[in-house]
Parts: C-alpha cells; sequence; structure tokens
C-alpha cells in the first residue's frame, strides 16, 4: 500500500523541493500554517471549488524543508501537530521522523513517541534514511566510509552485518520494511543536476534479517516501490517510459507511461510514480506537450494495464493518493529555462482530485518549501 510517493527519488528528496521553489516563478499567495480562509478564493477559478469537509478519516503529512519540520494536518487544513526533523517514512499508522540522531514516532492523535537514539549520525538520504517494520519495534540504517563500506545497524547500534561496495560508486543503503520483507538498494554517491522529472533511483536488494545475507535482485530492479505482496515497481533502464510491474512471482509486464520519443527526452521520461491504497492503480507525472515544450501532466493507469490515461489538466504533480482513491496533487508551472509551456502561476497551490480525475477543489496554499508527502 502507498502512502507516500517520495521513498524512490531518495538523493533528490529535498532538492526537488528547491528546484520548485526557486525556478516556478512567482506562486499564488501564500497561506498561513493553520486556517483555510487564509488563503484567497479569488485567485482559484470558478470551476474549482474551495475545500469541502473531509470525506475519509485521513491525516496528511506535510514536509516543512524550510524549517525542517513535519506537520500532520486533518484534511480540513488543520494543523494537528508539528515535530522537528525530517520526514522518513510511514510505519503502520504512523509518521517516522528522523530528528539528528532521535528516530521518532508521530501517531495520528499527534502524540511523539521516541522509538530510540542512533548510535550515529547516517548521512541523510531522504525518505527510507532509516527504515523502520511496521510494527515500530525494529528499525535498519547505515553507516558508511570512505571506501563505501556499509555497515548495516539494526536498532540503535547492532551491526549486523558488514557489506564492501558492490562497486567504485555506491554503497548499500536499506530502502523499505514491509510484510513482505526487507529491501536495500544500491545507493549512488555524486549525484546532481537540474531537470524538470528529476529523480534519481536505485537497483534493489534484498537482506534476510535470519542470516543477514544480501542479495541483489535479478533481474535487475531500479526500484521506485516495494507493495506489501512483494510486487516490484521497477523503472525503465532503457529510457522510454515504461514502469515495470514486477509479480512476486517474477512474472513482469510494462506499462507506457510517458508519451514516448528519443530515449531519456522530455518525451520519454517521467517522475513522482506512487501505486494506490489498494494497489489497483499507478499514477506519475509525464510530459504533456511535446518536447522541446514541458507541461507537466498526470498520468493513471490500472496495475494490469498497459497504457495509461491523462489524469486531470495539464500542470499538476501527484503528491499521495488517499484511501477513498482521491488523489493530493499540487498546481506547479515547469520554469522557461527547462522550455515550460504557457501557465497560469496563480493557481499554484495543493488539491484534492476526485477519484476519477473530473474535478478537484483547493486543499490548501502550502507556504514555499513545503509540500504533502503522505497521508496516515
Amino acid at each position: 500500500m502507498a502512502r507516500f510517493h517520495v521513498k524512490g527519488p531518495r538523493a533528490l528528496a529535498f532538492l526537488t523541493v528547491a528546484l520548485v521553489v526557486g525556478a516556478c516563478g512567482t506562486s499564488g499567495q501564500n497561506a498561513s500554517e493553520s486556517s483555510p480562509a487564509a488563503s484567497t478564493p479569488s485567485a482559484v477559478s470558478a470551476t474549482q471549488p474551495t475545500a469541502s469537509p473531509s470525506q475519509v478519516d485521513a491525516r496528511l503529512v506535510i514536509e516543512d524543508y524550510g524549517n525542517s519540520q513535519v506537520r500532520l494536518a486533518r484534511l480540513d487544513a488543520g494543523d494537528i501537530a508539528k515535530v522537528s526533523g525530517h520526514f522518513d517514512g510511514i510505519a503502520g499508522t504512523n509518521v517516522i521522523v528522523l530528528n539528528g540522531r532521535s528516530l521518532l514516532a508521530l501517531s495520528r492523535s499527534g502524540k511523539v513517541t521516541t522509538l530510540g537514539q542512533l548510535a550515529l549520525t547516517p548521512d541523510w538520504v531522504g525518505p527510507g534514511t532509516v527504515t523502520v517494520d511496521p510494527g515500530l519495534s525494529r528499525w535498519l540504517y547505515a553507516i558508511r566510509d570512505d571506501n563505501l563500506t556499509s555497515k548495516i545497524h539494526l536498532g540503535s547500534d547492532q551491526v549486523i552485518v558488514t557489506l564492501p561496495a558492490p562497486d567504485e560508486n555506491s554503497y548499500y543503503q536499506p530502502f523499505a520494511w514491509n510484510r513482505s520483507g526487507v529491501y536495500l538498494v544500491r545507493e549512488a554517491i555524486g549525484l546532481g543536476g537540474a531537470h524538470p522529472f528529476l529523480e534519481y533511483h536505485f537497483p534493489l536488494a534484498t537482506i534476510d534479517m535470519t542470516t543477514a545475507r544480501v542479495q541483489d535482485v535479478s533481474p535487475r530492479c531500479i526500484v521506485y516501490e516495494v507493495l506489501d505482496d512483494g510486487t516490484m515497481i521497477c523503472g525503465d533502464p532503457a529510457g522510454h517510459g515504461r514502469i515495470e510491474v514486477r509479480s512476486p512471482s517474477g512474472q513482469s509486464r510494462s506499462i507506457q507511461i510517458a508519451i514516448g520519443g528519443t530515449a531519456y527526452g522530455y518525451d520519454s521520461v517521467y517522475t513522482r510514480v506512487a501505486v494506490s491504497p489498494d494497489a489497483k492503480r499507478i499514477i506519475a507525472a509525464r510530459n504533456g506537450a511535446k518536447d522541446p515544450v514541458v507541461s507537466y501532466q498526470m498520468a493513471v493507469a490500472g496495475l494490469a494495464s498497459s497504457q495509461t490515461d491523462a489524469f486531470g489538466p495539464l500542470d499538476y504533480l501527484p503528491d499521495t493518493w488517499l484511501p477513498d482513491g482521491r488523489l493530493v496533487a499540487h498546481h506547479e508551472c515547469v520554469w522557461s529555462g527547462f522550455g515550460g509551456g504557457a501557465c497560469d502561476a496563480s493557481l499554484d497551490g495543493t488539491y484534492f482530485f476526485s477519484a476519477d480525475g473530473t474535478s478537484h477543489s483547493l486543499f490548501y496554499r502550502l507556504k514555499q518549501g513545503s509540500v504533502v508527502v503522505a497521508y496516515v
């Protein structure tokens, strides 16, 4: 079940937001942090109603990069809790927050529990830096040295395995822990760049928690997500804009996400891949224009399908699914330096989209540097 989508773009988890803030022009009015009434309704088109009362009992997780803070909010935009630190993922029904070496669990009610103190401070690589089991009783993190040798820690300070670098540019780093198993990735170092679809994803490996044996997944899976049943969502190493859905039995099928074109061109890449909570649909953002013009377009498909359909209008990026099938997404104009097409930046804000994508309503105009990253 996918409760957040930023698991994959680990090394770029906060660079992506920096690009949003710095490269996309002037947004609409910034809201205060707690009152939806602080937004200006006139800044939203007449066809986009203001936020309606909650249809589901869910809480939105908001990462505030500027203040190094994680917020929990109701669907009416009222804050429940604020915690210093970085969003590290979802475990069970808890938000995991890493604040220095303190590993915290934030419940739906806003209660904060300290799970433990890490013996050492791991390199922050985005959500999954510390991978916590759904029961909150165990967690993994990696400490690497200058030779990229990785010591995998269980709990606060128990080293369960020391792993030499798999190659000269990567090391093993925890990725996910769910009902299907525990997973690592071969995390690359020295990454950077700027691109409207920029994310980094890495080859998947498994770790046996009984023997501490680590094994690279074969055939290689450039992983976006591993579902609770063991289904792997893998990227397209050939750069043709496809997603591979690999079942636990090893059967594989492809979904064409991007509109297609030159390998790794704007028409053949995508970003922000997320599987719905019921594991029946997948969404991503692709280019909805034609290279060299770039306009974000959300695209959705059944997990058993081979093709996607456009979801909603242009210039929106998916943030998280909700358990009733709705989607949280934000409006974003592609920077003109990347070839961004015509776009109305006054619509910038975070929205609820209906399950079929035919309607959407304003949730909130989050301040710059803040983004919805998950729900619980």
